[in-house]
């Protein structure tokens, strides 16, 4: 087969893949402000005092990892902020520690809305693993 590039076709197929570029990079990233670290060593409980505007996106999705090879688990939350009423769940997963980094479902969010994170994990006595949890957009 015999292909004839021309100028013309060259920009075309320039500027299609330039155009295309933004798209592909704008991939998932963590949301500013919702990161929640957490140490292992107790098990415990924590709610994120920062709050982060919902992304533009329109949606967000709880992630998280522990470094740490036991079968332990812990749990990512996002919760709307209301000022007045009680905070709603937004989304949530759970992971035990010997997975890898990973999140949950997709949920949706408004730009209005404010946000937090919280955690909820088992212990392991003596550890100095640390773990975090996360919004992604």
């Amino acid at each position: 087969m015999y292909v004839f590039l021309t100028k013309k076709r060259i920009v075309t197929v320039g500027l299609v893949a330039a155009l295309a570029l933004p798209a592909t990079a704008a991939v998932a990233g963590e949301i500013s402000g919702s990161r929640l670290p957490f140490s292992i060593a107790t098990s415990g409980s924590a709610e994120d005092s920062d709050r982060w505007n919902g992304p533009s996106s329109g949606h967000a999705k709880p992630c998280g990892d522990v470094p740490a090879s036991q079968p332990n688990s812990f749990s990512a939350y996002i919760y709307e902020d209301k000022s007045f009423l009680p905070d709603p769940q937004i989304a949530s997963t759970s992971r035990a520690y010997s997975q890898a980094y990973g999140c949950g479902s997709y949920k949706g969010t408004n730009t209005g809305g404010k946000y937090y994170t919280k955690a909820t994990w088992s212990g392991i006595p003596g550890s100095r693993a640390n773990g975090y949890v996360a919004a992604e957009n």
